[in-house]
C-alpha cells in the first residue's frame, strides 16, 4: 500500500484515526475475552506506548504506519493503534490527570469550538469520558477500555450538546466535593395552581406555581441561605416554575451575586421546571442558570408526561380531581436530550418521571458518558429503597455519575403519617463510593427541609456534596503505563 493510499483510508488526526478504528474494529474482539486478553500482553501495552509517544510529539500518527499495523495484524493491530491514541487523546482532554501536549493543541481547540474532538471528515461524536460505571470491574465492554466516548450518529442527532465556555465556567476542582443545594419552594398545594379539564377525550391535568408575594419572598430566602450555605450547585424541583418566576430568580440571582472566585460562591442553579412559554399544551421545562451572568445555560424539556392513577389522586389528596380514572400530564413531551460539559463534568436534566422512563433516552446519554443527571420532581416525599434511589442507583451503576433529586413539600403536607409511613426527605443524592469501582456501592444522602425555603440537609446538619466529573488513571492501565 502507498503512502497517497494509505492517507485516503486513514486519517492522521488522533481522533479522527481514533474514530476509524473504533468503528471497523471487529465486535467479536470485545463481545468475549479477546480483548482482555490482548490488554494484558506486555508486547501490545509496550507498541501502545510507543504510538502515543509518537502522537504526543508530532500531533498525528503516519497513515502509512497505521495501514503496515493493520495489514500485519489486522484487529489486534487497530486494538493496539486505540490503546496508543487514547492515551495521547487523555493529553488533550481537561478531565484527564494529563497536560503540556503542545502538539495536540488543536484537538483540544476542536472540542471547545465544535464540541468534540473529531473533525468534519468523521461521523457522530469523540467525547472526553467524564465518568466510569459504578460497579466492579470485570469482563470491559468496547466502550469501558478507553478514556473518550465514541457517540455514534444516529445518537448524537438527538443530544444538545454544548461546552460551558470558560466565563461561564466555576473551575471546581476535580478532587473536591461540590456542595449541592435542594430547596423545596412549595410548601403546600396553597402554592400551586392545581387544574383539571378534558382535552382530545382525555382527562388532564396541570400544575405551576402561584406567582405570589410569599413566593417571590421565598425565592430571595432560598438565594441567601444558599450563599450563606457555602453551596456551589443548587436544584429546585418541579412544577415550581413560570415565565415569570424564572425573570424573577435571575434577577434576584444575578443581583446578588459575590463575583469572588476565591470565594467559591454558588453559580449552578437548577430552576427546577414548570410550563414555560405560549405554546398550547407548553413544555413541562427545566432551566439551568448561570447566576453570574443571568444566562440560560441548559434548558430540558420533560421527555414522558406523567398519568396519575385513581389512588394516587386520592392518596395525595389533590383539589378538584377525579374520584376514578386517569389524568393526564397535559404538557409537550420533549424530544432532544440536552448536554453540557464544564468543570463539574457532563450534566443532563431529567425531570421526575423521565428518570423511570428511561427508553427515551438512556441510550443517548449512556453513548456520551453523563457524570451528572439533575433531577426535579412533584412527588410524594422521598422515602428509602423507593423508585427514586432505584432509579438514581440503576444509573450510578449504568454511567457512574451522581443523580441529585430535589422535591418539594406540596404532595407530603397533604399526606397523613399513617398513610406514608417512614422518614420523609425533600432531596436524595447519590454517586459512586468510590473510584475503584471494586464493589456494588452506592453513596447515598437523604436531605431534608421542614420549609420550602429551607435546604435540605442530611442528619449532621451538612449539604448534600457530589464530586466533579474527570477521568481517573485508576480505570485505565494502559495510561499509567504511558506516564
Amino acid at each position: 500500500m502507498t503512502d497517497q493510499s494509505a492517507t485516503a483510508v486513514y486519517p492522521a488526526e488522533p481522533a479522527d484515526l481514533f474514530v476509524h478504528l473504533y468503528d471497523t474494529i471487529a465486535d467479536d474482539v470485545f463481545q468475549g475475552w479477546t480483548a482482555t486478553r490482548w490488554h494484558r500482553r506486555e508486547r501490545v501495552r509496550r507498541e501502545a506506548n510507543e504510538i502515543a509517544e509518537t502522537v504526543l510529539e508530532h500531533g498525528v500518527l503516519d497513515p502509512a504506519v497505521t495501514a503496515e499495523i493493520v495489514a500485519e495484524h489486522g484487529d489486534l493491530g487497530r486494538f493496539t493503534i486505540l490503546l496508543g491514541l487514547d492515551v495521547a487523546l487523555a493529553h488533550a482532554s481537561p478531565y484527564a490527570p494529563f497536560h503540556d501536549a503542545p502538539a495536540l493543541a488543536g484537538v483540544l481547540v476542536t472540542y471547545l469550538t465544535e464540541g468534540k474532538l473529531n473533525g468534519p471528515g468523521t461521523t457522530g461524536a469523540l467525547l472526553p469520558r467524564c465518568a466510569f460505571p459504578g460497579r466492579p470491574r470485570g469482563l470491559r465492554t468496547k466502550a469501558e477500555f478507553f478514556g473518550v466516548h465514541r457517540v455514534p450518529q444516529a445518537e448524537w442527532d438527538r443530544i444538545d450538546h454544548r461546552i460551558l465556555p470558560t466565563v461561564n465556567d466555576p473551575h471546581f476542582s476535580r478532587d473536591e466535593p461540590v456542595a449541592l443545594g435542594c430547596a423545596p419552594v412549595l410548601e403546600t398545594y396553597d402554592d400551586i395552581e392545581i387544574e383539571f379539564g378534558e382535552r382530545h377525550g382525555m382527562t388532564v391535568y396541570r400544575l405551576r406555581p402561584m406567582d405570589s408575594s410569599g413566593i417571590r419572598s421565598r425565592i430571595k430566602a432560598i438565594v441567601r441561605r444558599l450563599d450563606e450555605s457555602g453551596a456551589q450547585l443548587a436544584v429546585m424541583p418541579e412544577a415550581s416554575l413560570t415565565d415569570a418566576l424564572l425573570e424573577h430568580w435571575k434577577e434576584v440571582a444575578f443581583d446578588t451575586a459575590a463575583r469572588d472566585r476565591d470565594r467559591r460562591p454558588l453559580r449552578f442553579i437548577m430552576l427546577g421546571s414548570g410550563p414555560l412559554g405560549d405554546a398550547d399544551p407548553p413544555p413541562n421545562r427545566a432551566v439551568l442558570l448561570d447566576r453570574w451572568t443571568g444566562q440560560e445555560l441548559l434548558v430540558q424539556d420533560k421527555l414522558s408526561g406523567f398519568t396519575l392513577d385513581a389512588a394516587q389522586m386520592r392518596l395525595w389528596r389533590l383539589p378538584d380531581a377525579p374520584a376514578s380514572g386517569t389524568a393526564v400530564e397535559y404538557a409537550r413531551p420533549g424530544t432532544r436530550i440536552s448536554v453540557l460539559d464544564s468543570s463539574l463534568g457532563r450534566l443532563a436534566v431529567l425531570i421526575c418521571e423521565d428518570l423511570g422512563r428511561s427508553i427515551g433516552w438512556e441510550r443517548e446519554l449512556r453513548s456520551c458518558g453523563v457524570s451528572h443527571l439533575l433531577v426535579p420532581i412533584f412527588s410524594k416525599p422521598i422515602l428509602e429503597h423507593r423508585w427514586e434511589e432505584q432509579g438514581a442507583e440503576r444509573q450510578v451503576a449504568g454511567l457512574g455519575g451522581w443523580v441529585a433529586v430535589s422535591n418539594s413539600l406540596a404532595v407530603g403536607a397533604a399526606v397523613p403519617d399513617g398513610d406514608l409511613p417512614g422518614a420523609r426527605y425533600t432531596c436524595l443524592v447519590a454517586g459512586p463510593k468510590s473510584l475503584h469501582r471494586a464493589a456494588y456501592e452506592m453513596d447515598r444522602q437523604f436531605g431534608v427541609a421542614r420549609t420550602g425555603g429551607e435546604l435540605g440537609r442530611l442528619a449532621t446538619s451538612e449539604l448534600p456534596r457530589v464530586f466533579p466529573g474527570a477521568a481517573y488513571e485508576v480505570w485505565h492501565e494502559h495510561w499509567q503505563d504511558a506516564k
